[in-house]
């Protein structure tokens, strides 16, 4: 078996190391990557790798000190590691077209080249000399530096031969650069490599389970089981299989329970285009710090990412001295990402506005499910206390924007203010569902499930003008053109000043429940 070109990354980024002498290792083996042994730093936790990451293979992160220490540092940087596979190009492969042999190529074939394209950022790597010597391998020291700090300061172990090359790469601040060094070349020189094993037994495995299950896409549902890592686990539900790390079962089951009743819910008010069958992944973080390591943005509880099918949360479980924990930020989060999951597909994988989109999962973050059924959709939490408020103060675009520019906003101008114009988006799709002015005005009342309705069937239109295999961003234009399509045919002949007053009017008047 040709053996693959392997690259173990160590990136720390420590203000505040432990001596290299007090360090403790784990051992860990990955036999199906050609990882006979690898050490790594005890007090790491695993974190999973992003779904078609082409070159991260393994990341742990060192365990975020518990929240309620006082005594601890919570503002430290946290060491991370991680292991990448880069497959180095064979020597009679053919250049791409136009490609210059050159240092600044743009083909990843060893340390440099993956730190300065798959990290960039300004970060290069010089080589200061050799490492230990090793049979079969060469070995080599980097200094590496990024141009955006002049604090931060690295340094990369190196080995390499003809189809392979590993490296560990670790950076801190300068003043903890000597004592790192020696933690990071003493583990790098204890790693062993041989050709990748396939693990056949537990390809099988997961076959045999799916073929005697009933759940749809076996295939993807292997791919995710697969890529797990110590301690995540995985369960199946219908249209869903979820990962987690999560020592909550009783969370985790209502979660399983709930997602599924929640899509009953989508499907009963979008019709999607055509019956689709995709799966998703659900990965549920056991907490916030997990969460902002796996990808999480700030000021964020939870997303949902298209490209790689993921839905992901945390535990948000918040807890008094004895009382139980309180779940409801859980599912607020639950509720709104997993509407952006179904919205997608209904539509032929087109996501609506962001009025729309981000207004209807918020929407829906005020459900109430009881045995398996959505039985009441009430007021967002998050949402209502913010937007009444800037109604009240009554400035127009200061405080909330005319809804004529709202519903027009892309995505970019929708999240520049987000804090504002998700409260409004969610008061829009509130009033358009929910008030008697829209229930008694046919106009009115037809505007949410005529822009949804043109929206399909407008891009399945110009995706047909487009004919078969149209590459993702050759549809842009079409996806452009449905959105506009629909916003003209649900607002086309509103009378706006008439629907922002009584807007204005419902939002003031609603009656906001109190944050737990």
């Amino acid at each position: 078996m040709r053996r693959i070109h392997i690259a173990l990354c160590l990136i720390v980024t420590a203000l505040v190391a432990a001596s290299p002498a007090s360090a403790q290792y784990k051992k860990e083996k990955h036999p199906e990557m050609g990882v006979i042994s690898l050490e790594r730093p005890r007090d790491y936790e695993p974190i999973p790798v992003q779904p078609g990451e082409k070159w991260i293979r393994l990341y742990w992160k060192e365990e975020a000190p518990d929240p309620d220490d006082k005594r601890a540092d919570h503002t430290r940087f946290l060491p991370e590691l991680r292991l990448i596979i880069v497959p180095k190009p064979k020597k009679d492969e053919p250049k791409k077209a136009g490609e210059k042999t050159t240092v600044k190529s743009k083909r990843i074939t060893g340390f440099d080249s993956w730190l300065r394209l798959a990290i960039g950022n300004g970060w290069e790597a010089k080589r200061i000399g050799d490492g230990k010597r090793t049979r079969g391998y060469r070995t080599s020291e980097y200094r590496v530096t990024t141009e955006n700090s002049a604090v931060i300061k690295g340094f990369a172990y190196v080995v390499e031969d003809d189809f392979q090359t590993v490296a560990m790469f670790g950076y801190c601040h300068v003043d903890d650069y000597e004592d790192e060094v020696k933690l990071w070349r003493k583990g790098a020189q204890k790693l062993k490599l041989a050709e990748p094993e396939e693990d056949e037994y537990a390809a099988r495995k997961w076959e045999r389970h799916y073929k005697q299950s009933r759940h749809s896409h076996p295939e993807y549902r292997i791919q995710v089981r697969e890529a797990l890592v110590d301690p995540w686990q995985a369960e199946d539900s219908d249209n869903y299989i979820f990962v987690f790390n999560t020592p909550d079962e009783p969370l985790l089951r209502r979660i399983m329970r709930d997602i599924e009743a929640m899509r009953l819910e989508y499907i009963e008010r979008f019709p999607p285009s055509e019956e689709f069958t995709a799966v998703s992944t659900v990965r549920i973080c056991k907490d916030q710090a997990e969460y902002m390591s796996y990808g999480g943005m700030p000021q964020s509880a939870g997303y949902w990412n298209y490209v790689t099918e993921e839905l992901v949360l945390y535990d948000a479980a918040t807890q008094e001295r004895g009382q139980r924990p309180d779940d409801s930020d859980t599912f607020v989060v639950l509720y709104h990402e997993a509407f952006h999951q179904y919205i997608f597909y209904s539509t032929g994988e087109l996501s609506p506005h962001s009025w729309f989109n981000e207004g209807y999962g918020d929407y829906f973050s005020g459900s109430d499910i009881q045995r398996g059924k959505v039985r009441k959709i009430g007021v967002n939490p998050w949402r209502a206390g913010y937007i009444q408020q800037a109604v009240e103060r009554g400035q127009v675009k200061r405080d909330w924007v005319p809804l004529k520019d709202l519903v027009s906003y892309t995505q970019r101008q929708y999240y520049a203010n987000g804090g504002p114009n998700y409260a409004q988006g969610w008061s829009l799709i509130y009033f358009l569902n929910t008030a008697p002015a829209v229930e008694n005005n046919k106009e009115w009342s037809a505007i949410l499930p005529t822009y949804f309705n043109t929206l399909k069937s407008s891009y399945a239109e110009e995706l047909a003008k487009l004919g078969e295999n149209v590459p993702p961003l050759k549809r842009e234009p079409a996806k452009r053109k449905a959105r506009e399509a629909a916003l003209e045919a649900a607002f086309g002949t509103v009378d706006w000043y008439e629907l922002q007053t009584a807007w204005r009017d419902f939002t003031e008047k609603l009656d906001v429940p109190e944050r737990k």
